[in-house]
């Protein structure tokens, strides 16, 4: 009967006639709320100090005068939008939403605390450099440290790949893509100009785009031939168009670039710095079949590669590299990209010198990375480091005898534990943008791959911070 009793659900219907009304309401934040303890434990002093250098760069030179930056407020935000990969309007919704956030980020300890608003939250972040978030995603491992949740004797080293905010670089859709933009240019300068509204620039944006449709729906079994021969006509027919257009906008005087809207003023300083370059690189593609260095794959990018690892469904990834160490405790550093490809041979005294430098003296025990790190010459630096056990992995044909030789059971342990480095990666990935960036610059890729590293080292604090029982496993 009691079974019974516990099944049955009675129903109350109080309220349905009634308009919800505003009105204050008491909300209890505890002392174990996870962004409670996070606050607490993080050096707030510290990271200020990081950003300072950057704050205080302005185009006057004269940081003191203006309205005041509350650093402490932003910065809260600022770690909050990384902790939960969250854009500008949501991080501003959710802040002037959620109590726990506005404690986190200030309040009642903040004179006059105020929410900022979303243009003031990207304002604060474009303002930090790509090096001072790089910084504060490492100083989230040294302060790991300190707590005693981690400990940097131990590293494995892997690199990944962040895929830009970009369309597939296919020839046919760049082309397109420059008669829209050339199109969008013509309409404007037709309008705002008397030069052009008495002899107007025109573009035949429909002949491009039927051209560019019999391109893209010729049949699978098409031969190389015939899709060679729609891709040159595609290229003839963009040409013939666009011309004018890019002439004018290299003929542009940059004063008067500089006083046009900023979305005209960057489609018509793509057209300059890629247009003409990038239809010739095309066309020798088409007449030779070799692709020159100086080839575009993106009009509003620079900084990025081609990658092809050979993973399953991601034949092709265009971005950039990104090294990586793990230390154990399951935090991560990150390394400064140099370059856009950050080859695991040549990056590995880079990643170990960065090691050193924000952790300091700590003596590196072991180091294990996979195959592709390989060289006679970085086991030699690893020996000179001081490294006891090294863990690179050497390729089956290597007769070298190993500097430092192991047992069978140390090397498969070593072996073992890098591979463990490859899904805390997909976490960094799948809480941040180190997997695909939102961003659309280069430095604002970049610098969301270092964010990515922060929130997820934030992410790793509050797991330690959990007793052992509440814990999930990374």
């Amino acid at each position: 009967m009691d079974n019974v009793k516990d099944k049955i659900m009675s129903i109350c219907q109080s309220g349905m006639d009634c308009n919800i009304q505003a009105g204050k309401i008491l909300v209890e934040i505890t002392a174990s709320h996870p962004l409670i303890k996070l606050g607490q434990a993080l050096p707030w002093q510290e990271l200020v100090d990081l950003t300072l250098p950057d704050l205080k760069k302005t185009k006057a030179g004269s940081w003191w005068l203006g309205r005041k930056l509350k650093v402490r407020s932003h910065l809260g935000v600022y770690l909050l939008q990384q902790l939960f990969n969250k854009t500008d309007r949501q991080i501003e919704y959710d802040v002037k939403d959620n109590a726990a956030y506005q404690i986190f980020c200030g309040l009642g300890i903040v004179n006059k605390w105020h929410a900022p608003d979303h243009t003031k939250i990207e304002k604060f972040r474009s303002r930090l450099s790509e090096e001072t978030q790089k910084k504060l995603a490492n100083h989230m491992a040294v302060h790991a440290v300190r707590l005693g949740f981690g400990d940097p004797s131990d590293v494995d080293i892997d690199s990944t790949i962040q895929e830009a905010n970009m369309i597939y670089p296919a020839d046919s859709i760049l082309l397109k893509k420059l008669g829209l933009m050339s199109n969008k240019v013509a309409n404007f300068l037709n309008k705002k100009f008397d030069e052009y509204i008495k002899t107007p620039l025109a573009v035949n944006i429909k002949k491009i785009t039927s051209t560019a449709r019999d391109y893209f729906f010729l049949p699978k079994k098409s031969t190389k031939e015939i899709k060679d021969e729609k891709l040159t006509l595609l290229h003839d027919v963009v040409c013939e168009e666009v011309n004018d257009v890019i002439k004018i906008c290299e003929e542009l005087d940059e004063s008067l670039i500089k006083t046009l809207p900023w979305n005209f003023k960057r489609t018509i300083n793509q057209i300059r710095e890629t247009g003409s370059q990038y239809l010739k690189d095309v066309k020798i593609f088409l007449t030779s079949g070799s692709i020159v260095a100086t080839k575009r794959i993106s009009f509003h990018l620079k900084e990025i590669a081609c990658f092809t690892k050979g993973k399953l469904g991601k034949k092709y990834q265009f971005g950039r590299g990104f090294q990586l160490g793990r230390i154990t405790g399951n935090f991560f550093f990150v390394d400064r990209c140099t370059s856009v490809r950050m080859d695991d041979k040549s990056s590995l005294s880079s990643i170990i010198e960065t090691h050193q430098n924000i952790f300091g003296e700590a003596k590196i025990n072991s180091v294990s990375t996979d195959k592709g790190y390989y060289s006679n010459k970085n086991e030699k630096l690893l020996v000179k480091k001081g490294v006891n056990d090294i863990g690179i992995q050497r390729p089956h044909n290597i007769k070298k005898i190993h500097p430092k030789p192991m047992t069978k059971e140390r090397q498969e342990e070593l072996v073992n534990r890098r591979s463990g480095i490859e899904p805390l990666i997909g976490h960094v990935k799948q809480g941040g943008q180190l997997g695909r960036s939102r961003m659309k610059s280069d430095k604002a890729i970049e610098c969301s791959g270092y964010t990515s590293v922060l929130g997820f080292n934030m992410r790793q604090l509050i797991r330690c911070q959990k007793p052992p029982s509440m814990r999930k496993i990374a």
